[in-house]
């Protein structure tokens, strides 16, 4: 496996966990802490920024392979994983506006909503571990393939 994606998948693991941590308290604790909520935004954030790596990096080496077109924006990129065949319809759309929230989150951060924010742990976390099943299995048919 390369070993860039190797790394962000670790780090992936690793904001994932702590997501998880944040993700069993309930909801009254949570819009009362403001640390809570801002770790809760940045280890979001550092979870997108991860799959992203792993897309941009995934992308770039398929481009050895045959033409494939260069991202433009953030969303294109998971756009680019379902073209190839890393991720679905369905499960890009998802990745698509995970995209457009880490942009909330980086450029619009003081119009983040706690509840939001505490939805999406509750409810999306599970979008990370998927994401990297959906890469370690893309790049297992890729060795394959690449063995013939």
């Amino acid at each position: 496996m390369d070993e860039r994606i190797k790394e962000h998948l670790k780090l992936l693991k690793k904001y994932y966990l702590l997501l998880t941590e944040i993700q069993k308290k309930p909801f009254k604790d949570f819009e009362k802490d403001a640390i809570l909520q801002g770790s809760s935004e940045r280890f979001l954030q550092l979870s997108i920024e991860s799959c992203l790596n792993i897309g941009n990096r995934l992308i770039s080496l398929e481009q050895f392979r045959k033409p494939t077109d260069t991202p433009e924006t953030y969303a294109d990129i998971f756009i680019q994983l379902n073209n190839i065949g890393v991720i679905d319809g369905p499960f890009c759309d998802r990745f698509v506006k995970m995209a457009k929230f880490r942009n909330r989150l980086v450029h619009l951060y003081w119009e983040i909503d706690k509840k939001m924010l505490y939805e999406i742990i509750r409810n999306n976390l599970e979008d990370f571990k998927l994401f990297e099943q959906n890469v370690v299995k893309f790049l297992k048919t890729g060795e394959k393939d690449s063995d013939k």
